[in-house]
């Protein structure tokens, strides 16, 4: 059946309007391929061109301006080169359908390599070298508002047995420009240094975080992770910009002398409750933060049979400061703690703080920290667990970035930890005498 010009240039039209509404889905300009974009491009220059030359070889026949046999040249063969055509549209819409599809779930990771050594009276002693973390994390993509964040990390324990944990599983949704609603599991946003450097070691410039702010399993004293809501925003002012974040996650409890943020239930109705706020000016100031943070939950110790030995009201109030510009790293975080005994109602004092200053000069980065814990010896949620004990350490180090994306680390320490009357998983009385000793690590971090 003859094919008309109109009928030609209806198929144009749709052949032209699919292979437009392709080439600008919102994913595929997102995809970074940039050799396999040029090519699908080519391609539909060619087909828009095909589709001129039909267009004008069909106008000529029906104004009588062409040879009766070319008429039928024409007539005769669109049918084969109408169908190379949409197969060659529906190539480039597959192609980019399938491209947009290759960004949903993009995939990122670090892991690190090292070794350490510790002198007599560490209660960790540490003689030789360490496969690390690898730690895996993934953002899938769901649209404008819906974000996402998964954490795997990968390592070994002090037993030396393989551990896999969900360090993250967090779902968002951006409510407005300034606010984001999350769920799920995540690193509790106090102070700085929690949300800032997670388990890719690459991230920080030193080996090791301070002691009290290290994860639950490492000798932590405060839930570092929180399974709960999280809601999360920045406002721009006039003189800077106000960052807010409030919380209600799962309370904790301790279990084995070890802080456990109950990440797969609750098993009271002891919710942890806090809020981070944070200002960071502009103009002269630019790169400096000042904070306030805080958070308080009901914390109870539990024995071998679950059975509860004591319960703690924890309220946590303090303040931060950090400065990155002109190759300065400084950060510094205060802790504040007023607990009570629910059992007998008497109240106890507790700080700890660090502060770390580096400076980069090219590639290298040294850097010092200091940190204290002045904990109270009758406070049962600090005497319960194994790192409740008062102490100050100092490290020096230097960091070397090979690349953007790798780095080879130094750093030595020296730790003070003072005589304190402990309890263990049964709440009997266990003493600790104290004493000194140091450290010295290095490590070789990446990040791909």
């Amino acid at each position: 059946m003859p094919l008309s010009l109109p009928t030609v240039r209806s198929l144009s039209r749709a052949f032209a309007l699919t292979a437009v509404c392709a080439a600008i889905a919102p994913h595929a300009l997102a995809d970074t391929q940039s050799d396999r974009i040029e090519q699908l491009e080519k391609k539909l220059e060619q087909s828009l061109k095909l589709i001129d030359t039909l267009a004008s070889r069909l106008a000529e026949v029906e104004r009588g301006k062409a040879p009766a046999a070319t008429a039928k040249a024409v007539v005769a063969e669109p049918a084969p080169e109408l169908v190379r055509l949409q197969e060659a549209v529906a190539q480039i819409s597959e192609s980019l359908s399938q491209r947009s599809n290759d960004t949903g779930l993009p995939l990122h990771g670090f892991a690190d390599v090292g070794g350490a050594w510790s002198s007599a009276g560490d209660s960790l002693p540490l003689r030789g070298f360490n496969g690390g973390t690898l730690d895996l994390y993934l953002t899938p993509q769901f649209g404008d508002r819906v974000k996402s964040l998964i954490e795997l990390a990968v390592e070994y324990g002090p037993d030396g047995g393989i551990g896999l944990d969900m360090e993250r599983l967090q779902i968002g949704y951006t409510l407005s420009d300034g606010l984001t609603l999350w769920a799920g599991r995540f690193h509790t946003p106090f102070g700085l240094w929690n949300t800032a450097f997670h388990h890719g070691a690459n991230l920080q410039t030193s080996i090791y975080r301070p002691r009290f702010v290290d994860f639950e399993d490492k000798g932590g004293i405060i839930a570092a992770h929180s399974v709960g809501l999280w809601l999360s925003g920045k406002t721009s002012l006039d003189s800077g910009k106000l960052s807010y974040d409030t919380y209600l996650a799962n309370g904790s409890s301790i279990r084995g002398r070890v802080l456990d943020f109950n990440a797969y239930t609750d098993d009271t109705a002891n919710k942890l409750l806090g809020f981070n706020l944070g200002y960071a000016p502009r103009g002269a100031l630019s790169g400096l933060t000042l904070g306030l943070h805080g958070f308080a939950s009901r914390v109870q110790v539990l024995d071998a049979s679950e059975a509860a030995l004591s319960l703690t009201q924890v309220r946590m109030l303090g303040a931060y400061a950090g400065y990155d510009a002109d190759d300065w790293e400084v950060l510094a975080e205060y802790y504040g703690f007023r607990n009570t005994d629910a059992a007998s109602g008497g109240g106890r004092n507790s700080a700890a703080w660090f502060a770390q200053v580096g400076k980069s000069f090219g590639q290298w980065t040294p850097f010092v920290r200091h940190e204290r814990a002045a904990l109270a010896a009758a406070d049962r949620y600090f005497s319960s667990q194994a790192s409740g004990r008062s102490y100050q350490r100092s490290s020096a180090g230097l960091r070397y970035a090979l690349d953007p994306r790798s780095s080879l680390k130094l750093e030595i320490s020296s730790s003070t930890e003072n005589a304190a009357s402990l309890l263990d998983a049964a709440g009997a009385p266990v003493a600790f005498g104290g004493g000194s000793y140091r450290r010295g690590a290095f490590q070789y971090s990446i990040a791909f």
